[in-house]
């Protein structure tokens, strides 16, 4: 693949060097977005979009070549550099996923050895209890003979020293004795419980940090996955004001219609499943069109065109309040007005995902 690269680079050097005319700005853009995405992840994860937008640049160069200055050559470099990008969104986003299942697999492993330890922890905490529990009912069941013991020594000692017992006396003492002792059992047994209900919370919040963090790494799959099928839906672009999904409008509408085509419900029922597998972003639905007709018109169609969209986004599942539709009449072109090819890329709706705050 380097060796390929190579190669194309010393063509095009000498294409430069052995043409006069300077070449478009949107050649330019289309060399830069090709040499971008063949040095990322895109030339091992994505060659087949990487092919791609190779065999564009290829059609481009040749129109140069041939015809420098026309609108077919800046057509054709901006349709290479667009599959360019898509390759390399298409790569990074292959890559990030394999990041996480690589990371996820770590992770997993860890918690499992971190689980097994604490079971084991956990038994041997159980037996220790237990034990200590045995000793200390061993320790009362000795004191208890051994404070009995001593006491009735007394009341003989004392039977023998006055010739008499108060038998009354003789049992209330035997009953405060009994209750001290019962008072010391109650108060070690208090201390026992209190033991194994701190336990049982640390074992409980332990449990509920395990599956939070199986929460989160099923969502980032969610979302990984989702995006993947947004990419390999449409242009899926990495931009200042978030993630834009670029939906051709020839797929969508008729020709200065805002009706949806059949073939475009199916297609937004694609997008809208994928959206909905993300966790609930705030989406712009945004209308274009190209430059035949007043502004005035361009930009009411556009309005009906995004609220169309939007429409069915809601009707699909997506939540209302997060979404809002705005028209953008002519005025934000991504192509030269002048092809039929470059009016088809502006007649377009995008959706940007805005990022998380």
């Amino acid at each position: 693949m380097k060796t390929m690269h190579f190669f194309i680079m010393v063509a095009m050097a000498a294409a430069f060097a052995g043409c006069a005319t300077v070449a478009p700005n949107e050649l330019l853009n289309a060399r830069s977005a090709y040499q971008t995405a063949s040095q990322g992840p895109a030339q091992q994860l994505a060659p087949a979009e990487l092919h791609k937008a190779h065999d564009a640049l290829n059609l481009a160069e040749q129109s140069f070549r041939k015809e420098p200055d026309s609108y077919k050559t800046k057509d054709l470099a901006y349709v290479a550099q667009r599959k360019s990008e898509q390759a390399g969104a298409i790569g990074a986003i292959a890559a990030s996923k394999a990041r996480k299942d690589s990371a996820n697999t770590d992770f997993q492993t860890k918690q499992s050895e971190l689980v097994l330890q604490g079971k084991k922890d956990l038994s041997d905490s159980e037996k220790r209890t237990a034990d200590a529990q045995a000793e200390n009912a061993r320790q009362a069941a000795l004191t208890s003979a051994k404070d009995k013991s001593d006491a009735d020594y007394r009341m003989q000692q004392a039977a023998i020293a006055q010739g008499k017992m108060d038998l009354n006396d003789a049992e209330r003492r035997a009953a405060g004795i009994q209750a001290e002792l019962e008072k010391q059992a109650a108060q070690k047994q208090a201390e026992l419980d209190k033991q194994v209900a701190l336990q049982a919370a640390k074992d409980k919040s332990d449990a509920d940090i395990l599956k939070g963090q199986q929460d989160l790494r099923d969502s980032e799959k969610r979302t990984a996955d989702a995006y993947g099928e947004l990419a390999a839906l449409a242009s899926l672009k990495e931009e200042q004001r978030g993630l834009v999904l670029t939906l051709s409008g020839s797929i969508l509408f008729r020709s200065a219609e805002s009706n949806l085509l059949p073939q475009a419900r199916v297609k937004l029922d694609q997008v809208a499943k994928a959206l909905l597998a993300i966790r609930a972003r705030n989406l712009i639905v945004e209308g274009h069109t190209d430059s035949q007709g007043s502004d005035a018109y361009n930009q009411s169609l556009s309005q009906r065109r995004a609220d169309a969209v939007r429409d069915y986004l809601v009707q699909s599942g997506y939540p209302a309040d997060h979404i809002q539709s705005r028209g953008q009449g002519e005025g934000s072109p991504i192509a030269n007005n002048t092809s039929a090819e470059g009016r088809a890329n502006n007649r377009r709706v995008e959706i940007v995902i805005e990022r998380e705050k």
